[in-house]
């Protein structure tokens, strides 16, 4: 349920936000989480209210590892603060971390009788909070490489870049 209204709001504040005259961005990214200890692939959207605010949400899915599945939905707002040289504007970012964890325990079979089978999740809310670079590689296209602490699962780091879309 919970996973539903977080995808449901995204949903809603993306139709919001495309009827306004400010930049709309969509993109794909790449990530490491350490306490995952996983590439995760994730689907990124962004609203640019102003030249400094933005609104920002992403799905990240964390490969497959050891029958372990890892989800995470993130909403942030960004605040760019400085220029750096021609390289393009640093921002800090601040915001909601929803992850979501599944075990798939494999059946197994020893003397004729099978054992497992099953599946556990769970999921948590958390914070998010860290730092990015948004480069300009042309008019519509961006480079975000970021860097950003997560609480959720115990706490990690997360280290990616993402490429996005002006529309």
């Amino acid at each position: 349920m919970k996973k539903l209204l977080l995808v449901v709001a995204v949903v809603a504040l993306c139709g919001v936000f495309q009827n306004a005259k400010a930049q709309f961005s969509a993109g794909l990214g790449l990530n490491y989480a350490t306490e995952i200890n996983n590439l995760g692939i994730s689907a990124q959207v962004a609203y640019d209210f102003t030249e400094d605010w933005a609104a920002t949400g992403a799905f990240t899915y964390y490969l497959e590892k050891d029958n372990l599945t890892w989800t995470n939905i993130d909403l942030n707002a960004n605040y760019s603060f400085t220029e750096v040289g021609k390289t393009g504007k640093l921002y800090g970012l601040a915001g909601l971390s929803y992850l979501s964890t599944s075990f798939d325990m494999p059946k197994q079979e020893y003397e004729g009788h099978t054992y497992g089978g099953g599946s556990v999740s769970d999921s948590k809310v958390g914070l998010n909070l860290g730092a990015g670079l948004k480069m300009g590689l042309s008019e519509k296209m961006l480079l975000c490489p970021e860097l950003m602490y997560t609480t959720t699962g115990g706490g990690h780091i997360r280290l990616g870049a993402k490429l996005m879309f002006k529309f």
